[in-house]
């Protein structure tokens, strides 16, 4: 009876470690799992982000090509013609316009597959391999297509992007 009390009590040791290793474990995926799909759900929120904004960058310059400005353009002679008297704020609003871009037909193409790729209605939510490969690989594309259409039109992404550039540096601090 005396060697089955203390096999108990120094198996109680080897016990507790393995009720302890089990809960890390259980609790570290758990957590593991939450932390995964927190930094899932950021980058793919960066990416539609990114998605959105080549797509309205898309539209804008779809919008400056002359082709594209006819109508508008005819609109407002008209209306600037009905219209004897001036006010203030639509001389301003007539003075900020974007200037034309060249009528190029490499240009209306590169548009036009930019404009596909970005597009959100036809990109896939779904958190499958093959719908995330599929958003990814457009992106990208999307995005080379973005650098070809800026060095084509003269625009640098700094000039033109009104994104904001996340960096690791802090003034004060220096690198992080």
């Amino acid at each position: 009876m005396q060697s089955n009390t203390f096999d108990e009590i120094l198996g109680l040791e080897e016990q507790f470690y393995h009720n302890g290793l089990q809960q890390g474990l259980a609790d570290g995926v758990k957590a593991g799992q939450i932390e995964g799909r927190t930094f899932g759900l950021e980058k793919g929120f960066e990416k539609y982000i990114e998605s959105g904004r080549l797509y309205g960058k898309s539209l804008v310059w779809a919008n400056r090509i002359p082709a594209s400005q006819g109508s508008l353009a005819a609109k407002d002679r008209q209306q600037r013609a009905s219209n004897t008297t001036s006010k203030p704020d639509e001389e301003k609003r007539i003075n900020n316009v974007l200037p034309s871009l060249p009528q190029n037909q490499r240009l209306l193409k590169h548009l036009k597959v930019l404009h596909a790729l970005s597009e959100s209605e036809s990109l896939s939510t779904e958190n499958t391999e093959e719908a995330v490969s599929d958003f990814d690989d457009r992106l990208k594309r999307a995005e080379g297509k973005a650098k070809i259409i800026e060095r084509m039109v003269g625009e640098g992404r700094e000039e033109v992007d009104g994104g904001i550039e996340l960096t690791d540096t802090h003034p004060s601090i220096g690198n992080v």
